[in-house]
């Protein structure tokens, strides 16, 4: 029990705290509550504010993931690009959007089986939002086809009024070739703009995989993303024989023109094939179906080919009355009961100057010489099967018939994207056209400078380089590894893997020689005597040649973007 003072001290406390606030406290509790206030409505306010860009930020974030995980990998397996916005990759399948980019991939499977498919790149509205789609497509043209989709940006910049979808959308998506140069562009770049404003790029090339690594690398490598040489592979020229080409007095300019074409490749790693077309489709040359003419150096078939060319304008030539377009593209991968050849050709020159009039269910003697429908959607079909193998198939129309209606009909069988150039000097898009026509069309004279810019677009600015060994005044071809410089890499020449090793070289726009030094590494036992360079089955003048000024082993060259030089290198035993 407490004391009576405890008790009053007690009360008297409590008295004290219970007096309330004095109006000083309370001014002060106040301004500092406003404080507290306003620091909280401003946090607040800022918080709805930003919420939006945030959750626009994250998007973005995603898609710049989606986006570097899918384009540089389909990049670095491309083999070929096509950016045309109204591409559409199958027949079998009507893409929605606009196309941005549309790239033929090679895949290999765990069976070591090279097989080709196709992604294409989509510009696409989905509601209020504006996307880029991927589209892979298997199979492309067959019944066996398949297509997947995946969403790879959904906050893409919403394109301005005046666009329209024939347009490429370049507010949102831009595709840039790297190394502005015509011939050879050396991989993209792709840009994305979001609609916040924001830009992301990236991109990527085909990679170099079957190139040997050099032992020897003072001089650098070769550009481990510049995409294997253009120059070389398969190639099958199927060519109209039909008898219209004699009425209109083209069969002499046919002939010479398929001979510029063949002496263009020459000297380089090509293989060359000859198919024939007219009521139906045969083995021009070789004679034997699905077999190629090595053309790197001279040969009695290379010969005996371009005779068999030679003569196509004498009176004992075939020139059939009719043009089977389904059984020229048909014969050129597949033999006529349906085997596809143990070789396939990369790049096939669709050549003719006409309508297609017949197919592979009419006979010899079918009456029936008038286009129709189902004889120009079976050489589509036929087509289709073969950019499936992953050839690149490239048309010309030329003679009086090459008018606007046949021009369509010859864009529906190997594509929309039309020829912009002049000739060899001036390529233009050769290397991705897929529609060529003489800037006189109803002339056969200006075949030739049309294939011979195909010819510059694949092979053009290049030197190949082949190994000989001298001895009593005969050359023979040597043996082991033989190591190249130049200003653009080091390249190995393995024997025992290759007869012949390419280097592609650039020329920037506007520039119509390179000087290129090629220096061979010293290799014990032997001495360098001289190159032997040569285009299209002729020498280079001496005026283009010289040897290296600091006394090295090679040669330098100058060269032009629109030729393949060869050069055989020669050494004597020591």
């Amino acid at each position: 029990m407490c004391s009576r003072a405890q008790f009053h001290k007690a009360k008297h406390q409590s008295g004290q705290r219970d007096r309330g606030m004095t109006l000083v406290e309370l001014l002060i509790t106040v301004t500092i509550l406003g404080i507290i206030m306003s620091s909280l409505s401003a946090a607040m306010i800022v918080i709805l504010r930003t919420e939006r860009p945030i959750k626009d930020h994250l998007s973005e974030s995603k898609d710049i993931t989606f986006l570097q995980a899918w384009i540089p990998n389909d990049l670095a397996s491309a083999s070929s690009r096509n950016i045309d916005p109204l591409h559409q990759p199958s027949p079998r399948t009507t893409l929605p959007g606009t196309n941005v980019l549309t790239l033929n991939r090679a895949d290999i499977s765990t069976s070591d089986v090279t097989t080709n498919y196709v992604v294409s790149y989509r510009y696409v509205q989905v509601g209020e939002e504006w996307q880029l789609q991927r589209y892979e497509i298997r199979n492309v043209g067959l019944t066996t086809q398949t297509l997947t989709k995946v969403g790879v940006a959904h906050q893409l910049a919403a394109p301005p009024v005046t666009w329209n979808p024939t347009q490429s959308p370049i507010h949102a998506v831009t595709v840039t070739s790297r190394n502005q140069v015509v011939l050879r562009p050396i991989g993209e770049d792709v840009q994305v703009t979001f609609g916040s404003g924001e830009e992301f790029t990236t991109g990527g090339a085909g990679l170099s995989s079957q190139d040997q690594l050099p032992t020897d690398y003072t001089g650098g490598i070769i550009d481990p993303s510049a995409p294997p040489t253009r120059c070389g592979g398969t190639v099958t020229v199927v060519l109209d024989t039909s008898s219209s080409i004699p009425s209109q007095g083209g069969a002499t300019s046919l002939v010479n023109a398929a001979l510029g074409f063949i002496d263009a490749f020459s000297g380089t790693p090509t293989y060359l094939r000859i198919v024939g077309f007219d009521v139906s489709a045969y083995s021009y040359y070789p004679t034997t179906a699905g077999q190629y003419v090595n053309i790197l150096n001279p040969s009695t078939n290379l010969t005996a080919m371009r005779t068999k060319v030679d003569n196509q304008d004498l009176s004992n030539a075939r020139w059939g009355p009719g043009t089977n377009w389904e059984d020229g593209l048909w014969q050129a991968f597949r033999t006529t009961s349906g085997t596809a050849f143990s070789q396939l050709p990369e790049l096939v020159v669709f050549i003719s100057d006409g309508e297609p009039n017949r197919n592979r269910t009419n006979t010899p003697n079918d009456g029936d010489a008038r286009f129709n429908t189902s004889d120009l959607s079976r050489a589509v079909t036929a087509a289709n099967y073969g950019r499936g193998t992953g050839a690149r198939i490239v048309g010309i129309l030329v003679g009086n018939d090459a008018s606007t209606t046949n021009q369509g009909r010859m864009k529906s069988v190997v594509g929309n994207v039309v020829w912009n150039g002049t000739g060899p000097t001036n390529p233009g898009n050769a290397s991705a056209a897929d529609f060529f026509l003489p800037a006189n069309s109803a002339s056969f004279a200006q075949l030739g400078n049309v294939l011979r810019s195909i010819s510059a677009a694949v092979c053009g600015g290049t030197i190949t380089l082949q190994k000989r060994i001298e001895q009593a005044g005969a050359l023979s071809e040597a043996t082991g590894t033989w190591s190249y410089t130049t200003d653009v890499g080091v390249r190995d020449l393995d024997t025992s893997q290759s007869s012949s090793a390419t280097f592609d070289f650039t020329f920037p726009q506007g520039t119509t020689t390179r000087t290129v030094q090629i220096t061979e590494t010293p290799k014990s036992g032997y001495t360098f005597v001289r190159a032997e360079c040569s285009s299209g089955g002729i020498a280079i003048p001496a005026s283009r040649l010289s040897t290296p000024t600091d006394g090295s082993p090679g040669v330098i060259i100058t060269l032009t973007p629109d030729e393949a030089v060869s050069c055989l290198m020669v050494s004597q035993p020591s």
